[in-house]
């Protein structure tokens, strides 16, 4: 009786996120609300800006298409790591051990926390950028210094992140609708004073990326949210609730936002700059609408990094307080956006590394799940966490393969799909997948 008195109190209390432990089975939730967490995770600035460079010199429909096939791939991806997250109702960090076990699992969580610490900082710093001095001279009458906002932003995601998923779901339920709205009607003012769809959408540049490089472009963005799909989905009430939430917010979100990105930077004339459009020739209204769409934007997508970020480091260190984790993670993150990570070369090169070391990764966890689960990843039973070994060779090492032949496609000739990420993804996988054979593990297909 006192234990279940005590479950009681960790269930509903505001803070309680079960950062190193099981999500229990009455806490779950539905499709559509997971679903609405990658929604928010897909409409941030960077994504505007991504799709512009995608659809600046390519046609409209050419530029859907790109968009349509990473999608594809990210949301097959997320659809495989989601239902293995609701499978163990781990977080990402703890469901990596099964796979890599205990020690090896800390690689792949040493490099999400530091790819989302990192993030954290760069969408901090395009938010404050973003609403920049001159929507607020128009909404407040004067500028206000952007350290202060960069602050004031940190500090507000921050506190979405301690309470955690419940936190994160409300915020995105409420924040997209709007946002699509207000989006929806940019695109509106931009087409009313006669400007031709149909002319804009044919239009077309110099310097327009291989279809191939600006799949891998888009696929590498959003890789690590593929990754830690489990963060999220270890809430959900089964395995279809996590599939259909995923295909619908990670496919169904990235395709739809970017597409309305694509559009609006068209009829925009080609200008990346989301705030620069939201806040030319509009009133003081339209100033407070654009400023409010720029910061919930930032905001459904930022909490989802600074929350991820937060269980990987639980999951190294499961005795310390999640609550305090994530405080910390907010302040380092803010001083990384006030240090101008934003617009720091080296931190971009190390995201184009994550982008070519996560797929692979990612790719083993789902071949050993589905078609191997036994005794030495313990069928992938969070009641069995304890009981895993410290280092798993094969899944491993068939992870540096992968990850090493996606840095051979990245700076050599050698090619598969023309596609870094996913050619790593293959590799990483059949690889794996030959060597448990090899080695006489038999296959055991799960759903």
């Amino acid at each position: 009786m006192a234990e279940q008195k005590s479950g009681a109190v960790e269930k509903h209390s505001l803070t309680e996120d079960y950062g190193a432990k099981p999500v229990p089975a009455g806490e779950g939730k539905g499709w559509f609300g997971i679903g609405m967490v990658y929604w928010g995770s897909a409409m941030c600035l960077p994504s505007f800006f991504i799709a512009g460079l995608v659809a600046g010199p390519k046609t409209l429909g050419s530029s859907v298409l790109i968009y349509v096939v990473a999608s594809l791939v990210l949301g097959g991806l997320s659809v495989l790591t989601g239902m293995l997250g609701a499978k163990t109702r781990l977080s990402s960090g703890l469901t990596a051990r099964f796979t890599f076990g205990s020690i090896g699992a800390y690689v792949l969580q040493i490099l999400m926390f530091l790819a989302l610490w990192g993030w954290f900082g760069v969408q901090l710093g395009f938010m404050v950028t973003g609403f920049g001095d001159g929507g607020l001279m128009l909404v407040l009458g004067k500028a206000l210094p952007s350290w202060f906002w960069t602050i004031l932003g940190g500090a507000l995601i921050t506190v979405t992140a301690v309470v955690g998923y419940k936190a994160i779901e409300k915020l995105s339920v409420v924040a997209m609708p709007l946002i699509i709205v207000i989006l929806l009607v940019t695109i509106i003012r931009e087409y009313a004073g006669g400007k031709s769809f149909t002319q804009a959408a044919a239009v077309t540049g110099p310097n327009a990326m291989p279809f191939g490089v600006a799949v891998s472009v888009l696929i590498g963005s959003y890789i690590i949210g593929a990754t830690v799909t489990p963060d999220v989905t270890r809430y959900s009430k089964g395995r279809g609730a996590a599939g259909w939430g995923m295909l619908f917010g990670m496919t169904g979100g990235f395709v739809v936002v970017l597409t309305l990105g694509a559009i609006m930077i068209k009829g925009a004339g080609g200008e990346f700059d989301f705030s620069k459009i939201m806040l030319q020739g509009g009133s003081v209204i339209w100033a407070i609408l654009a400023v409010v769409t720029i910061v919930l934007a930032s905001w459904t997508t930022n909490d989802v990094n600074l929350y991820s970020g937060s269980l990987s480091l639980n999951a190294m260190f499961p005795k310390l307080n999640k609550v305090v984790i994530t405080v910390i993670s907010g302040v380092v993150g803010t001083l990384l956006a006030l240090l101008g990570i934003s617009t720091a070369g080296g931190f971009q090169t190390f995201l184009g590394f994550v982008a070519i070391l996560i797929p692979p990764a990612v790719a083993v966890m789902i071949v050993d799940y589905y078609f191997f689960k036994g005794e030495r990843n313990q069928g992938y039973d969070a009641d069995k966490v304890a009981k895993l070994p410290k280092f798993r060779v094969i899944p491993f090492v068939s992870w540096m393969v992968g990850a090493g032949f996606g840095f051979l496609v990245q700076y050599t000739p050698v090619k598969l799909t023309r596609i870094t990420a996913v050619d790593a993804i293959i590799v990483g996988a059949v690889v794996y997948f030959v060597v448990m054979l090899i080695a006489r593990n038999k296959v055991k297909v799960s759903a």
